[in-house]
């Protein structure tokens, strides 16, 4: 115990007080500082820690929202494409294009067996109005490219 009040007292007379009783008279004036510091401190933790479930909640609810496009509901929250065209090759291929703005033209692709109860399968989505043809990878990009595809409303 010596050492601590030993060290509390050396902490003490570098910062100008010159007992023990000096320095938690010091603290008990400061008090209301510190209070505020450790509550804006406890208020950035929590502040930090609620944007980070709901950005992660977002996330989630763009991957489930992405991840359970078909052809059908696509068409129930975007509404009819400019084109739409099934091809036959060993699978069926379906490539739905929007255009959600006056020089885009969003292609959307799925897939499916020609088995009736098979369902389908979202594989891309492509910028067709650019030259490089860019792909949307993650969903957040998808939706951002095609808001209406995170709707829960049906056009």
């Amino acid at each position: 115990m010596n050492e601590v009040s030993g060290w509390i007292q050396k902490i003490a007379k570098t910062h100008g007080c010159q007992s023990v009783a000096e320095y938690a008279k010091f603290l008990k004036r400061t008090r209301r500082v510190w209070l505020i510091a450790a509550g804006a401190v406890f208020g950035l933790m929590a502040v930090e820690s609620v944007s980070s479930w709901i950005r992660n909640a977002r996330e989630k609810r763009q991957e489930e929202a992405v991840a359970s496009v078909t052809p059908d509901r696509l068409i129930a929250r975007c509404g009819q494409p400019a084109e739409d065209v099934t091809k036959l090759y060993p699978i069926l291929m379906r490539t739905m294009t929007y255009q959600p703005r006056r020089n885009k033209k969003l292609v959307l692709v799925f897939s499916r067996t020609a088995e009736k109860r098979s369902d389908w399968v979202f594989l891309a989505m492509k910028d067709e109005s650019r030259t490089t043809g860019y792909d949307y990878d993650t969903p957040e990009a998808k939706i951002g490219a095609l808001p209406c595809l995170d709707s829960k409303e049906v056009n």
